[in-house]
């Protein structure tokens, strides 16, 4: 097994340890909530997790498992910094034609490698709850670009840009 592909795997096996600990905590508040006999607090509260499941969801429709490896480590390294992730992509990257088209092998080193380089900037001295990361994903000539910001409340903090191949 490839270096990089170890990693995303080894990577994968510590996020899946963190989703089981959630998993088995929100369970734990829901019960409570029921047992409290204050359901329309556990559906409050099933609400609230599933919005925060949103992008994780979002990550798995795209097509190639590469990118969904590399970009659900980064969800999970902005979750343990406290930081909130919103995605965006075209639907065509939802589908296999688009990635036999725009992805070459090599791609994954450098992206996985832009990705870490993001995460970096985040500043530590912040308060989490002010920052937020979005991701814009987009079709470039016969690969693919990915931009990175992240706003402090309204502000642009660091905006970098990946441009597979360049």
């Amino acid at each position: 097994m490839p270096g990089l592909d170890r990693e995303l795997l080894y990577r994968q096996l510590e996020n899946y340890q963190i989703q089981r600990h959630d998993f088995l905590n929100n369970f734990q508040v829901i019960r409570g909530y029921l047992q409290l006999e204050m359901p329309q607090k556990a559906m409050d509260y099933i609400d609230e997790v599933m919005e925060g499941l949103y992008y994780q969801q979002m990550v798995s429709k795209l097509y190639n498992k590469t990118m969904q490896a590399i970009l659900m480590c980064l969800f999970f390294d902005l979750r343990l910094k406290g930081v909130s992730m919103e995605l965006s992509f075209p639907p065509e990257m939802q589908e296999d034609e688009f990635w036999e088209k725009h992805w070459q092998e090599e791609y994954a080193q450098q992206f996985y490698g832009y990705t870490n380089e993001c995460t970096s900037l985040i500043p530590f001295d912040e308060d989490p709850d002010n920052l937020l990361v979005k991701i814009e994903l987009h079709t470039y000539d016969a690969s693919f670009k990915c931009r990175f910001i992240l706003y402090n409340e309204e502000e642009i903090c660091v905006d970098k840009v990946f441009i597979a191949g360049e």
